[in-house]
């Protein structure tokens, strides 16, 4: 007979993966009491969860969201989902990486796809979002600056021609 608290268990897994914007696994293995603490905390800081699951519990979670794994979850697993920025969470992972050279990723899932540990990585070298929609908005606002400047340089020309005339009868 099946555990009712290992259903609601995986349950419990299944809206939280299917809440969030992007998902990772990470193996803490490793890390002391304190730099997990850490990690949590960067991670909470940056829009995020982190929450330590059963690799059997989750791999039955993932299967029923239609995610199928290509080799069994081993060793520890923590389960990081961001809610707020999809990038954030997971770059806050491999800032403590850096620093104490743990945790791995395993895999992580973004708009309903399993990213490969090399698409992940790539994914946590990008600019955060705030970077990315400051760089989207000074691109729109070149051309415009330069669309402001070309109008009003006939404008400045025919000026400065006539502030030469003045000048010139000035001094005759």
């Amino acid at each position: 007979m099946v555990n009712q608290s290992k259903i609601y268990e995986v349950e419990n897994i299944k809206a939280t993966i299917k809440e969030a914007k992007a998902t990772a696994l990470i193996d803490y293995q490793g890390l002391t009491a304190e730099q997990v603490r850490q990690l949590r905390e960067e991670i909470r800081q940056n829009g995020g969860t982190m929450t330590v699951v059963k690799n059997t519990l989750l791999t039955i979670a993932l299967q029923q969201l239609g995610f199928n794994l290509d080799s069994p979850l081993v060793g520890p697993t923590a389960l990081v989902t961001a809610t707020e920025d999809e990038i954030a969470p997971l770059k806050a992972v491999k800032t403590i990486k850096d620093k104490f050279e743990k945790p791995e990723f395993k895999l992580g899932i973004l708009e309903g796809k399993i990213l490969s540990l090399a698409e992940l990585e790539e994914l946590v070298k990008l600019p955060g979002k705030e970077v990315l929609l400051a760089q989207f908005v000074a691109g729109l606002a070149n051309p415009l600056q330069r669309l402001a400047g070309s109008f009003s340089w006939p404008q400045r020309k025919l000026l400065l021609v006539l502030k030469a005339i003045a000048e010139k009868q000035t001094q005759n």
